[in-house]
């Protein structure tokens, strides 16, 4: 009998190092760097919980990349899936935080480690990988990573892997080309997690990914979730708020695909999947910076049992 092969969640994208400011305060007060990137927060999250995680992103020799590295090694990701340029610096981010809530980001993105991805450094990763989660936001940059988190769904889809897609769009960012990957990604999904809006938006109906058998699930941040199954299931999840205090929600989708991601590969149905999700999410944005929070293999365990 052969053997099942160790399950691998692989996730490709990029690496940011973001730094939040205040400009509600006066002066505006400053937070130091966190590591940050949306399928870099999911690896964080899904290794913590002690999901075998392979993130292939790129980073500088430099400062910056050196707390990037030193955050996934200390949440358990698999090692040596990092490029290390010394040629690029790290990708960095500076997020102004206003009084009425809203924010603005300035990236100092394209020309870094982070978009400098190629398909070689994939390796044999997309063929090992039982599931490949897909952010939306790594086709922003552009290619060559937009073109290397591409060939790795379409190997790792080919090879049998569950491919799970949040377009986490950015519309004032995304692209034509961007825009026409997505739809790719969208088409190989086999579990679907967009926010409010998200599939208005790409032209694409609930009903006709429930037909190809998707699973989906609505992400309507701060009101929960809802899940939608082939089978006809239509679940609505709050969100999870008794005893909390909200410190930081950046990062807070990224963190529930991960955790919905965990779930399931731990064999979770959507729906308790979901409500998993949701209690990781209600801890993580309890505390300050988008990879910080204190998770175990314990968590997943608990929620199994």
């Amino acid at each position: 009998m052969a053997e099942t092969p160790d399950p691998l969640l692989l996730i490709v994208g990029e690496v940011i190092v973001l730094t939040q400011r205040d400009c509600s305060a006066d002066p505006p007060t400053t937070r130091a760097p966190d590591p940050s990137g949306a399928p870099a927060i999911s690896a964080y999250i899904a290794a913590r919980l002690g999901v075998p995680t392979a993130f292939v992103g790129g980073i500088g020799e430099d400062g910056p990349g050196r707390l990037f590295r030193d955050r996934l090694d200390a949440a358990g990701v698999l090692p040596g899936t990092l490029a290390v340029r010394a040629d690029l610096p790290t990708a960095t981010a500076i997020a102004d935080y206003f009084a009425d809530g809203s924010r603005a980001f300035h990236f100092s993105v394209v020309g870094s480690a982070a978009t400098a991805i190629a398909a070689e450094q994939l390796a044999d990763l997309p063929e090992r990988a039982s599931w490949m989660h897909v952010s939306g936001s790594a086709l922003v940059f552009g290619d060559p990573l937009a073109a290397t988190v591409l060939a790795a769904a379409k190997r790792a889809k080919a090879a049998g892997a569950t491919i799970c897609v949040d377009p986490n769009i950015r519309a004032e960012a995304i692209t034509p080309p961007a825009l026409a990957q997505l739809h790719e990604l969208v088409a190989m999904a086999d579990y679907a997690l967009p926010s409010e809006g998200e599939l208005e938006y790409l032209g694409i109906t609930e009903q006709s990914l429930l037909e190809r058998g998707v699973v989906v699930v609505h992400t309507l941040g701060p009101d929960g979730c809802e899940v939608a199954t082939p089978d006809g299931e239509r679940t609505a999840i709050p969100a999870v708020h008794a005893g909390r205090t909200d410190l930081d929600t950046d990062g807070a989708g990224d963190t529930f695909a991960a955790a919905f991601v965990a779930a399931t590969m731990a064999g979770a149905r959507p729906v308790a999947a979901a409500r998993f999700a949701s209690e990781i999410v209600a801890r993580a944005i309890t505390v300050i910076g988008p990879m910080t929070v204190e998770l175990s293999p314990d968590d997943l365990r608990a929620a199994r049992s």
